[in-house]
């Protein structure tokens, strides 16, 4: 059995092998938090508002950093499979429609105890099959707060950091997938890969309820790396059968054109995007409009010639002309009824501009929810 033990940033590797025969940890407890935890933190008054309903308090398992005096590897604390299911079920369904606290607040418990869940599929060394069903709710969960969450201060919301943990998700999972594929010899069609999960109580599509799609997982590593150019390595080697679906070729094609530096062909193909995967890519306009613009600035390079600033809106993606003129006088470009491109005043150095949501941006108007059950 294998597990991984750290993230390589440019590929997705499985770094320890562990010994089939070797008996792996099994968690026993039975409540989303050990009993222990409850005593304690109502003990020391650390229940979380949001533990608290309307039925009395029901406390879910906080994260703990691992200390060397502590003994983290104890079965009455670790939460086995169906518990932890129906921990994450509780959280992102239930949880996450409260709204009486500010969403980054929302945003850093669910948060929380999402690691703590992983916490315990680590140690417990879960095996691939379930490891992927934990995972994908939880990478649509950082993927949904990390564009609604996009405007918000760093006091209150760190995109770094909910990027890092994305990324160990989608890496996790992909893994997991590959040593699926790898135990199947002859199996070649990831459908019946998939089916194989019906016994994990993974519906698909259902309002309500978590789903599992694997074309929807590999599309967003794709797209959260469009810098690098591994994971279209990793997407020419993947088999025919999920090669060829054409919402996963379009992501390819989006990400060669990003190579090539088309951005305009760029955003022109992402309208196709679901929800999801296009927030992704919404999260990466202000470097995509600074490279475009540059470009431009050398193509239409002229002292008399302009190109009409809602033509340059519609290209690029921004959410209004004033949007254009505004960004264009930040890098140096002259732009009225036109921009006019000119490569010598524009400002290469100059910071990107900091993230504003796309009103065309389908997932503004979408739940959590909503988020966590469709398929594409």
């Amino acid at each position: 059995m294998y597990i991984m033990s750290h993230y390589n940033n440019q590929n997705i590797t499985l770094d320890t092998k562990y010994d089939d025969n070797k008996q792996c940890i099994v968690g026993t407890c039975s409540d989303m938090c050990p009993r222990e935890e409850v005593t304690l933190r109502k003990k020391e008054k650390l229940v979380h508002v949001l533990e608290v309903t309307g039925s009395g308090y029901k406390l879910i398992k906080s994260y703990s950093r691992s200390a060397a005096s502590a003994n983290m590897a104890v079965p009455r604390l670790l939460r086995p499979y169906p518990v932890l299911f129906d921990t994450i079920h509780y959280l992102l369904i239930k949880v996450s429609n409260r709204s009486d606290v500010p969403m980054s607040v929302l945003y850093d418990f669910l948060n929380d105890r999402l690691r703590a869940v992983r916490q315990d599929m680590t140690i417990q060394r879960l095996p691939p099959e379930e490891c992927i069903v934990l995972l994908e709710p939880m990478i649509r969960f950082y993927v949904y707060f990390g564009y609604r969450l996009c405007e918000h201060p760093l006091s209150e919301y760190d995109p770094v950091l909910n990027k890092k943990y994305l990324l160990e998700c989608l890496k996790w999972y992909l893994s997991s997938c590959d040593l699926i594929e790898r135990s199947k010899v002859g199996v070649n069609d990831v459908d019946e890969i998939i089916d194989n999960l019906s016994s994990l109580n993974v519906n698909r599509g259902k309002d309500g309820t978590l789903s599992c799609d694997r074309i929807l997982v590999e599309s967003l590593y794709i797209l959260c790396n469009l810098d690098d150019i591994h994971p279209l390595y990793r997407y020419l080697n993947l088999p025919k059968s999920i090669k060829r679906v054409s919402i996963l070729k379009l992501t390819y094609n989006i990400a060669l054109a990003h190579q090539h530096r088309n951005y305009i062909r760029m955003l022109q193909l992402s309208t196709r995007l679901c929800p999801l995967t296009f927030s992704v890519l919404c999260l990466y306009l202000p470097s995509l409009q600074k490279r475009a613009l540059q470009s431009l600035s050398t193509a239409f390079n002229s002292k008399h010639l302009t190109v009409p600033v809602r033509v340059v809106q519609k290209w690029l993606a921004f959410n209004s002309e004033e949007e254009v003129r505004s960004a264009c006088k930040y890098y140096g470009l002259e732009a009225t009824d036109g921009v006019f491109f000119n490569k010598s005043n524009f400002k290469h150095n100059e910071n990107m501009l900091p993230p504003k949501k796309y009103y065309k941006a389908k997932i503004l108007s979408l739940k959590l929810e909503d988020v966590l059950s469709y398929t594409i």
